[in-house]
């Protein structure tokens, strides 16, 4: 090879040498580590930041806010606003209520710390331009949802996150978003810090003496769904995937936590083709005077369980396919295009909406041969479309109609004011489905929120906030108190800051 050759090849691999990145490890020390930028974490992080701490806040995805992007309200009792609504609900009628309803299966005390320091945290929030009035979602629920006010569009929690964020920054907690914490750095038994990595390949070795897990736990996790939740991903859908796959959970196990029990934060709802998100026809499966029907044509439940979602999910996601169809006819249109929604939808469809554009859902979705929805002229041909037995559908709808006419349901003892007999020329089925917002634990903490090994021990310098903590709530999420996990996420993020400053000392 000629030297002008070797020359210019050499000048080349120079210039694509120099154009190389190469993935750096960098090397930070800080007091307290917080893995999850939600309301849990970022709750944690201007906590720790505020009791003068140094504080490095990670966040997996690429915005901070999580699932509490979309979270409506907090759960509080006694507050300064239910003083001025005059709501009578005490604190301890509230705990008793929370721990009968949930069948004892539920940690007595993070519970009864969360009840009685649930106003104490709305106006900790307030301190931070966080805006709030008290409304009460469906006619089955106590008046302890605190929602926030200055929010926009579909987005509620984002007025909380806002307020947050700002106060993380103004205090100098070190943001780093698309840098997921994949693993603990432990030392002699005890957490010492997190190794995180970043988009660009870079290594985050972050020590620091304390670390707060809050990523939100693991529904956006299929595997996980079934093998810790026990539950069919295909029937039981994450309906806010913001990737929750359980990497606190994972890391803490590694490190020698135990992991505890989980639940869900269900919710009934539907899908097809030509069915929108919150659309007026989406917002009929929310509605307690339709009937409900399984596969088999048959009548599975008193149908004003819409208004506890939770519960809902449940009877729907425990027929035979996981899901079901509410019928209803040209009647009900009239009804909801009228006098408007019986159920709401949070605040985001509240009760008494008028769905004006209901007729016009329907046309979109029956133009798109929808496999969520399907109209008939008769039972039998409604029966047909949906697949299931024409005869056993027949006498469902007879008898129905007949308890409806009665107006009283011996079956299932729904409330009269929801009977209405199925006698429009048209009849509809929309299809029922089970949701979950997210999934509710995975980690057992202890009083001062530390993460426990199988020995019920504390992992020195561990702690979990959030959605990450087992046993604060029972199998079924309890909707009868508006807010728990959106109102526990910032109070427990909060107190593991605190907890784990003290232990700094």
């Amino acid at each position: 090879m000629n030297k002008p050759v070797v020359t210019a090849l050499a000048a080349a691999l120079a210039i694509s040498l120099g154009t190389i990145s190469y993935a750096a490890d960098h090397k930070v020390n800080t007091d307290l580590v917080v893995v999850g930028a939600g309301s849990a974490g970022l709750s944690a992080a201007v906590q720790g930041a505020e009791l003068g701490k140094k504080v490095v806040l990670l966040e997996k995805n690429p915005f901070v806010g999580g699932n509490s992007q979309h979270a409506e309200g907090l759960f509080a009792v006694d507050s300064e606003w239910n003083r001025l609504r005059g709501d009578p609900l005490t604190r301890q009628q509230a705990y008793e209520a929370f721990i009968q309803k949930q069948n004892h299966m539920v940690d007595p005390y993070k519970n009864k710390d969360f009840v009685e320091g649930s106003a104490e945290n709305i106006e900790w929030l307030a301190s931070h331009g966080i805006e709030f009035e008290v409304r009460r979602e469906t006619p089955l629920k106590d008046n302890t949802w605190h929602i926030i006010k200055n929010f926009k569009g579909t987005d509620h929690g984002a007025g909380l996150i806002k307020g947050l964020k700002e106060a993380a920054d103004k205090l100098g907690v070190d943001t780093k978003l698309a840098t997921p914490a994949v693993d603990l750095i432990t030392k002699d038994g005890k957490v010492v810090g997190v190794i995180a990595k970043d988009a660009k390949g870079d290594t985050y070795t972050i020590n620091s003496k304390a670390v707060i897990l809050a990523s939100g736990s693991f529904g956006d996790d299929p595997q996980k769904v079934k093998d810790w939740g026990h539950r069919d991903p295909e029937g039981w859908k994450s309906s806010v995937p913001v990737n929750k796959t359980g990497d606190g959970i994972v890391m803490a196990m590694k490190a020698g936590a135990e992991r505890g029990p989980v639940s869900f934060i269900g919710h009934l709802g539907t899908e097809g083709k030509g069915i929108k998100f919150l659309s007026n026809l989406y917002g009929v499966s929310w509605q307690p005077g339709n009937l409900w029907v399984n596969r088999l044509g048959q009548r599975f439940t008193d149908e004003s369980t819409c208004n506890a979602f939770s519960e809902a999910a449940n009877a729907i996601y425990v027929q035979p396919g996981h899901y079901g169809w509410a019928i209803f006819d040209e009647n009900s249109v009239d009804y909801l295009m009228n006098k408007g929604a019986d159920s709401g939808i949070g605040v985001l469809v509240p009760i008494g909406t008028k769905y004006t554009n209901l007729k016009n859902d329907i046309k979109d979705a029956l133009a798109a041969d929808s496999d969520g929805f399907k109209e008939a002229d008769s039972v039998a041909a409604l029966a047909k479309a949906i697949n299931v037995p024409a005869e056993t559908l027949e006498k469902t709808v007879a008898k129905y109609n007949k308890t409806c006419e009665l107006q009283h349901d011996p079956m299932f003892l729904k409330d009269r004011r929801y009977l209405r007999p199925l006698t429009g020329k048209k009849l509809y089925a929309l299809k029922l489905k089970s949701y979950f917002f997210s999934a509710y634990g995975g980690l057992i903490t202890n009083r001062d929120h530390q993460v426990l090994t199988k020995d019920s021990k504390p992992i020195p310098g561990l702690y979990a906030a959030g959605l990450e903590v087992s046993n604060m709530v029972g199998p079924t999420y309890p909707d009868f108190f508006s807010g728990h996990a959106f109102g526990f996420a910032s109070y427990s993020g909060r107190h593991a800051a605190k907890n784990a400053v003290e232990a700094m000392k």
